[in-house]
């Protein structure tokens, strides 16, 4: 493809939304349906750092991500193998354009140009445009040696290739984003994304095919002995379709396996997205032992319930195929009837056995929350109570759990064995009138071939239905969670995100400038719809390096305020803006870019991970060598310098649960310096001194005044 065809495909920066938009639309990404279009215009144009900040927010307004693909040099033609839906920055004649890759094939790229319509490009020619400005130098150098060498024409291109790799191997190559669908989208839509709908058909189809393939061959073997006319011929058609059979019974069972990973990978992370997305109130209402048995759950989920769904779909087709044979053997009509009646009878034994585990998870889940919450409150429990109420409630939910297990034990006992056996009994003595009445032989074979395929199907639905009663009970612990995935966050105006200078320390003015940082109005909130205001038509004036101290007692609505103004909360009448704009227009994810908090030690927390990832979070990750110094800096800056020159790994040593032990003050001044890192417009520090001896708090608050452009602290009087 020539350098101008190549350049016909792509998109101008003005038109950079609309070629999102329609890319996602094409891939089946299901974007909203429209977008602001006033909040879009020169949006991608600038700096490679106002486009990426623009073009993150431009994806999170159309309800997709955009992920950045950091590529080098050696790695450009493995990505473009397998590239798309992506966006790409290809230098022109004309400047950098931008070009919308639909998908990969094995030698071509699909590509929507800006008439919407679709073409295929060479990856060679794509390759050749984002690298020839990299090659210019090293090629000519090159050229040269194989000239000198005397490489024949026929082996030069390759030795030129492997050679130019060999020089820029690690250089970084252009701009790409590759376009996903939010993992809170539609969750059948995600499973057509990934193939799970055209395998699952292809898994129906081989099902019933193996099922008519087994029910023919014993069809085919039964007739032809009682026939008499059993020989050579008959065995080895007979064996052929019986090979037939298990072979389809075992290219099932790999796609019902790569179907249940598949499923279980979108699930996974639709209901690790609705964790992420689920509000705090929520989180902090139900308690650590309700969050541990949540997991618990979820696992069920994944393993039991979707083993269990393949199973019993299986096990009706094979239930169905039996009332079929049933239909045409010596019982006939009476044989169907006595199969629909036990059918209803071992349902509303499932229906009793549901409602008996759905008794014994819920006490098994108060018995586990119970006993975290005790652990976690042993010492306030033995110095409050009496020594013989200590274990009062855990004897009181114990009693509870184990009555319920054993209500629920006796059930599944009776579902375990009264299905398949006691149909066989029930089948046949619906046989006993045919026999009575000297049926031909061959229908009672087909009859008692019916009743023993109807037994191997209630065999194996019980198992699937015990699997099932056990996701299905599970789910409602965690159903809330794959619910939450879909609250999308507050977008906000792919505009205003290139307003946000990039991320790092700003010094506070030494001028006279006053601009107003964040500006509250009549704010009021309450935290039930009729309860009392904790919050009345409060008011907030923070300009351009203010340092403002607010005490108040406890209780007083000091952490409220906090979580207003961070955005944790939404006021219930009145209007916080920051530099002019509010949340709608910023969106969540650009409001807490530029108000950086340090909420109280108990809602804060260090994440198991280095202690340079727990001071960077607010950043991008992973950190370039500059952030590094500069977090380092302000630990040492905040008195951290000692626990440094202990770590082993210094900022890479692993913080955390199960890392490097912290104390209480060095936990704090954590909190503090990735407040400051996330270089906002605005700290609000809450309570954060309160841990810190007269010293290192001396030290800590000049650090704090010294690099914070504006300021907010919360404290006691």
């Amino acid at each position: 493809m020539s350098t101008a065809a190549l350049e016909d495909a792509t998109w101008s920066d003005d038109a950079l939304d609309e070629a999102l938009v329609t890319l996602a639309r094409a891939a089946g990404l299901s974007p909203r349906a429209a977008f602001d279009a006033t909040s879009t215009p020169g949006g991608a144009s600038g700096s490679p750092a106002n486009r990426a900040r623009w073009m993150e927010a431009m994806a999170h307004h159309v309800g997709v991500e955009a992920e950045p693909v950091e590529c080098t040099y050696g790695e450009l033609s493995g990505v473009l193998a397998s590239l798309g839906p992506a966006l790409v920055r290809v230098p022109t004649s004309s400047g950098s354009r931008t070009l919308a890759v639909l998908s990969s094939r094995r030698d071509a790229l699909v590509v929507i140009d800006p008439s919407l319509a679709h073409r295929r490009i060479s990856p060679s020619a794509l390759f050749r445009a984002l690298t020839a400005s990299m090659e210019d130098g090293p090629s000519q150098r090159v050229d040269a040696w194989l000239a000198v060498a005397g490489v024949s024409t026929r082996r030069a291109a390759k030795a030129r290739h492997e050679l130019l790799k060999h020089f820029l191997e690690e250089r970084r190559v252009g701009e790409m984003w590759l376009l996903r669908a939010d993992p809170g989208s539609s969750f059948w839509g995600e499973l057509r994304r990934v193939g799970v709908l055209r395998r699952a058909a292809w898994f129906a189809l081989m099902s019933v095919a193996q099922v008519v393939a087994s029910i023919s061959g014993w069809a085919l073997l039964g007739r032809s002995a009682l026939s008499g006319a059993l020989d050579r011929g008959w065995l080895v058609t007979w064996m052929l379709i019986t090979l037939t059979a298990v072979s389809l019974q075992l290219a099932s069972m790999h796609l019902g396996g790569r179907l249940a990973i598949d499923v279980a990978a979108v699930l996974k992370q639709r209901l690790l997205t609705g964790a992420l997305r689920l509000d705090p109130d929520t989180i902090r209402t139900q308690g650590s032992g309700r969050l541990l048995g949540t997991v618990s759950e979820s696992t069920a989920i994944e393993t039991a319930g979707l083993a269990g769904a393949f199973g019993a779909a299986v096990a009706l087709l094979q239930l169905a195929s039996a009332t079929v044979v049933l239909a045409l053997g010596a019982g006939g009509a009476l044989h169907v009837l006595l199969l629909a009646v036990w059918c209803g009878l071992m349902g509303g034994l499932v229906v009793r056995s549901h409602r008996q585990r759905t008794a014994w998870t819920s006490e098994r889940l108060e018995l586990t929350s119970s006993f975290v919450e005790n652990v976690v409150g042993n010492r306030t429990r033995i110095a409050q109570q009496p020594e013989g109420q200590w274990h009062r409630i855990e004897d009181d939910r114990v009693t509870r759990y184990l009555s319920s297990s054993r209500m629920m034990d006796a059930t599944s006992t009776h579902l375990a064995a009264l299905p398949a056996r006691g149909w066989l009994v029930v089948g046949l003595v619906g046989l006993l009138p045919a026999i009575l009445s000297h049926a031909e032989p061959a229908q009672l074979a087909v009859s008692i071939g019916g009743i023993l395929q109807a037994q191997a199907a209630f065999a194996a639905l019980v198992a699937s239905a015990t699997a099932l009663l056990g996701a299905h009970v599970a789910w409602r612990s965690v159903g809330h969670l794959f619910h939450a995935a879909a609250a999308l966050p507050a977008a906000g105006l792919p505009a205003a995100a290139i307003e946000r200078p990039a991320s790092g320390p700003r010094p506070r003015p030494h001028d006279a400038v006053n601009d107003v940082v964040l500006d509250a109005r009549g704010v009021s909130y309450r935290y039930r719809p009729t309860g009392d205001p904790v919050l009345r038509d409060c008011a907030l004036t923070v300009r351009e390096g203010d340092r403002v101290l607010l005490e108040g007692r406890s209780g007083g609505g000091k952490s409220t305020i906090a979580a207003l103004l961070v955005g944790h909360r939404a006021p219930e009448s009145g209007h916080i803006l920051l530099r002019g704009l509010d949340a709608a227009t910023l969106g969540a994810r650009g409001w807490r870019q530029r108000v950086a908090s340090a909420p109280q030690f108990h809602e804060n927390h260090v994440l198991s991970g280095t202690l340079a990832f727990n001071l960077l979070m607010g950043r991008s990750w992973p950190a370039p060598e500059g952030d590094r110094r500069e977090a380092e800096a302000v630990c040492r800056q905040l008195g951290l310098g000692r626990l440094l020159d202990r770590m082993p790994s210094g900022l890479d040593q692993v913080v955390g649960e199960t890392g490097w032990p912290l104390s209480h003050g060095e936990r704090s001044r954590i909190f503090l310096a990735r407040a400051l890192l996330q270089g906002a417009d605005l700290v609000i520090l809450d309570e954060t001194f309160g841990a810190l001896d007269p010293v290192t708090l001396r030290s800590c608050v000049d650090t704090v005044l010294a690099r914070a452009p504006s300021l907010v602290v919360i404290a006691h009087p």
